[in-house]
C-alpha cells in the first residue's frame, strides 16, 4: 500500500543501542538463500514480491550495469549479503521519461513513484505521484508551466509553482523513493506529454563490507530538451561495518544538458570503519553509524478504510477507488497511525489520473493511544481513478 512515512522521529534512534555494539555483532540480515549474486553480463533481475534478495556474496562485474523489473506492490530494492558486496560496474534503479507517443506518464524505478497522465483535448493532465509529485501544467517555465517531481530539493526548473515539496529524512528511513513529474497539457487532437517518473529506491547491506569502485545510480527520469516536467532523484542507503571504495552515488533529478531540474533524491551510508570510504556523492547525503537494516518498531500510517471501503491493517496494496458515474462524491477516508508515539500530522492525498490532486490536511493523535485512527471526509470525484495516500507532514 503507497503509504509511506516521510519522518522519522528520534524516539526511534534514542531506542536503538550504540552503533559499535550493533557493528560487533552487525548482521544483513541475509539468510543466503537467493546464493552468490554475480553479475558478469548487463542483466535486470525481477524483483522478489518484498524485494528482497539474500544472498552470500553479490559482485557487479567492471563495464555492466544490473537493473530490476519492478514487483506487483512496487517496493524498493533490498540487497542483502552474507559476506562482501563488490560493486565494480552499475546498479541502476532510475525512472523512466513520460511520453508523447504512446501518451503516458514514465515509470517510477522500483519503490519510486510514476510521473503524471499526459492532457488531451479538453481533458486536464493528471499530476505526478508520490509525496512530491508535480503538477500538470503547460509546456512552459512560467507560473503555470508543469511542475517537476520533488525529494530532498524541491525542482529546480523556472518559476512554476506547480512543483512538487520536499519530503523524508536523512537517515532514509523508511526507505522511500523519488516522486514524478506532472504531465503537460494536450491540444485539440493531440496528446501533451507524460510526466516523467521518480528515480527508484535501494538499499544495500553487507555483514562485512560493501565496496563501491563503479556507480550506484537513483536518478528521476527526464523530458529531453527541457526543463518541464522531470522526476526527482530517488534513495540510495548502505548499511556494512566498512564500505569503502572510490565509485559515486547519483540521486540527481531528471538531468538535461548536464543540469538537473527535477528534485534531488537522498543518500545515506552507515559503516563503522569509513576510514577507507572515498565515494562521490551527487545529491544530498550523510554519513553515520545507525547499524539498523530494519529498524523495530518503526512508525507507520495505514489506510484503513476508503470510501466505504474496509482494507486490513498492513494490506501493501495500492489504495485505488473508481466511483461509477453519478455515485455520491462525497466519502470519508480513515487512516491509522501506529508507533509514532506523538500526535502525528498527515495529509490524505488524493490524486486523480486527470486533473489536480486534493489535500486533506488532519492530525491523530497517537500519544494516548496506540494504534490510533482519524477519518476525514473527502471528495472524490466520479468515473475516474483516484490513488489515495497518507503521508506524514
Amino acid at each position: 500500500m503507497n503509504k509511506h512515512l516521510t519522518k522519522l522521529f528520534v524516539a526511534l534512534i534514542a531506542a536503538c543501542p550504540l552503533a559499535n555494539a550493533l557493528a560487533q555483532d552487525f548482521d544483513s540480515g541475509s539468510d543466503g538463500s537467493y546464493g552468490a549474486m554475480n553479475i558478469t553480463a548487463n542483466t535486470t533481475l525481477n524483483l522478489p514480491s518484498n524485494g528482497v534478495f539474500n544472498c552470500t556474496t553479490i559482485n557487479v562485474a567492471t563495464g555492466v550495469t544490473l537493473k530490476f523489473n519492478r514487483n506487483p506492490l512496487n517496493t524498493p530494492v533490498y540487497l542483502l549479503a552474507k559476506s562482501n558486496v563488490t560493486i565494480s560496474g552499475t546498479i541502476d534503479v532510475g525512472g523512466r521519461p513520460g511520453t508523447q507517443s504512446p501518451p503516458v506518464g514514465g515509470q517510477g524505478g522500483p519503490g519510486g513513484f510514476d510521473g503524471g497522465s499526459p492532457g488531451f483535448d479538453i481533458l486536464p493532465p493528471g499530476a505526478g505521484y508520490g509525496p512530491g509529485g508535480g503538477r500538470g501544467g503547460s509546456e512552459s517555465t512560467s507560473p503555470n508551466g508543469v511542475g517537476s517531481g520533488s525529494y530532498a530539493t524541491v525542482g529546480q526548473h523556472s518559476n512554476s509553482t506547480n512543483r512538487g515539496a520536499a519530503y523524508g529524512n536523512a537517515l532514509v528511513v523508511p526507505l522511500i523513493g523519488g516522486s514524478g513529474g506532472g504531465g503537460i497539457v494536450g491540444t485539440a487532437g493531440v496528446a501533451g506529454r507524460g510526466g516523467s517518473g521518480g528515480g527508484g529506491a535501494v538499499l544495500i547491506a553487507s555483514t562485512t563490507r560493501i565496496i563501491v569502485s563503479g556507480g550506484i545510480f537513483a536518478r528521476g527520469g527526464v523530458f529531453v530538451n527541457g526543463p518541464y516536467n522531470n522526476g526527482s532523484g530517488g534513495a540510495v542507503r548502505l548499511v556494512a561495518p566498512i564500505v569503502s571504495g572510490g565509485g559515486s552515488i547519483n540521486v540527481l533529478g531528471g538531468v538535461d544538458n548536464n543540469q538537473s531540474f527535477g528534485g534531488a533524491g537522498r543518500i545515506r551510508i552507515d559503516a563503522i570503519d569509513r576510514s577507507t570510504l572515498g565515494l562521490v556523492l551527487q545529491g544530498p547525503g550523510t554519513v553515520g553509524g545507525f547499524m539498523a537494516v530494519f529498524p523495530s518498531p518503526l512508525p507507520r500510517l495505514d489506510i484503513l478504510q476508503a470510501a466505504d471501503t474496509v482494507i486490513p491493517e498492513g494490506n501493501p496494496a495500492p489504495v485505488q477507488v473508481l466511483l461509477p458515474f453519478g455515485s455520491t462524491s462525497n466519502r470519508t477516508v480513515t487512516v491509522q497511525a501506529r508507533d509514532f508515539n506523538a500526535a502525528v500530522p498527515i495529509n490524505v492525498v488524493l490524486t486523480p489520473e486527470v486533473g489536480l490532486p486534493r489535500v486533506y490536511p488532519m492530525t491523530i493523535q497517537n500519544a494516548a493511544s496506540n494504534p490510533a485512527t482519524a477519518t476525514v471526509n473527502v471528495i472524490l470525484p466520479a468515473n475516474t481513478v483516484v490513488t489515495i495516500n497518507a503521508w506524514t507532514r
